[in-house]
């Protein structure tokens, strides 16, 4: 007999269960793993990579998701704003204060609470340590470390044909007091990471520096039109500048300004990422590639394929082996 206010716990799914379920959902794509390189003559890099304190030798840092709240928070800010102007506007026309004229201004007062507290919080930045082959990022307020070589990248569609690229990881020694055997960081840098094919491209750029280092994602010095180099953002540029002026943008951007003076990554982060750092206990050897596999991005098969050192298709490369790391070769 069940005892009082007691319920049954639901076996938590394993990592391989959950990657089972993410590839079995019809809004996700798995990517190749980091052991198979996208074929070179696809590749395209165009972020700049001249500011050193983000792209490095040691590690490369993605604040993609910090500046996204500071976007969104325009957009929210803005309907706050505009509803607020509609609240005295409906009070003075009818002498009064309604409650339903207030209503929507209270209401997106709520809906930009949120986006503020998240400003505050330090889960906005994602570091890419290719020194030790690691990946810091922080869940809410706690931070956590995993190797490199664990990363599953995903994208997943999310609105109106945008994509998200996500990168999946076993929560491993934070099992205990994770609520999932499986971790997402995000793979974006830039607000222009919004579609399948330049998702393909952001993953293959982590991919080859955490394998190559810096100089391997350059952007070239003579472009594609489109490719053209520039600094990554998550900030919604030029079309959005409404929201940020009827929303107040700029005390959004002082309330971010001194949260991000205050933020510092935890020594330990720090230490890892100092050039000559001792690694000792680190497996810091880079995921390698196979020399004669490799996969070519496919937007007519919603995907890739399997190819040759020439870019040819594999036509024995199945479906299995989509997903699966392949050994050197």
């Amino acid at each position: 007999m069940k005892e009082p206010g007691r319920e049954k716990c639901k076996p938590r799914r394993s990592f391989e269960e959950e990657l089972a379920r993410l590839k079995n959902n019809k809004d996700r794509l798995a990517l190749p793993r980091p052991s198979l390189a996208m074929w070179a003559g696809d590749a395209k890099f165009w972020t700049d990579t001249s500011d050193s304190s983000c792209f490095n030798s040691q590690y490369i840092e993605s604040h993609f998701l910090a500046e996204s709240n500071v976007s969104n928070a325009y957009v929210i800010s803005t309907w706050h704003t505009a509803a607020l102007i509609a609240t005295t506007a409906g009070c003075i026309s009818i002498h009064k204060v309604s409650f339903l004229v207030l209503s929507g201004e209270l209401f997106a007062l709520l809906l930009l609470s949120p986006f503020l507290l998240a400003i505050a919080l330090p889960s906005g930045r994602v570091r890419f340590n290719r020194q030790a082959q690691l990946v810091h990022f922080f869940a809410g307020k706690k931070l956590i470390t995993v190797p490199w070589r664990d990363a599953n990248p995903f994208v997943q569609i999310v609105r109106f044909g945008s994509v998200d690229l996500d990168i999946f990881f076993p929560t491993g020694p934070y099992a205990d007091s994770a609520k999932s055997e499986i971790i997402p960081v995000t793979g974006n840098f830039d607000v222009a990471d919004a579609g399948l094919d330049s998702a393909f491209y952001r993953w293959e750029s982590i991919r080859r520096y955490m394998e190559c280092g810096l100089a391997a994602i350059a952007p070239p010095e003579h472009p594609e039109p489109g490719f053209e180099p520039r600094k990554a953002s998550g900030h919604f540029r030029k079309t959005f500048d409404i929201f940020y002026y009827l929303g107040l943008g700029f005390l959004i951007d002082r309330w971010a300004a001194y949260w991000n003076a205050r933020f510092r990554w935890p020594d330990e982060v720090e230490r890892l990422c100092q050039p000559g750092a001792d690694l000792s206990g680190y497996d810091t050897s880079p995921v390698t590639t196979s020399t004669t596999r490799f996969y070519r991005f496919d937007l007519r098969q919603g995907g890739y394929y399997i190819c040759d050192a020439q870019g040819n298709a594999l036509r024995h490369a199945t479906l299995v082996e989509r997903s699966d790391s392949y050994p050197n070769s």
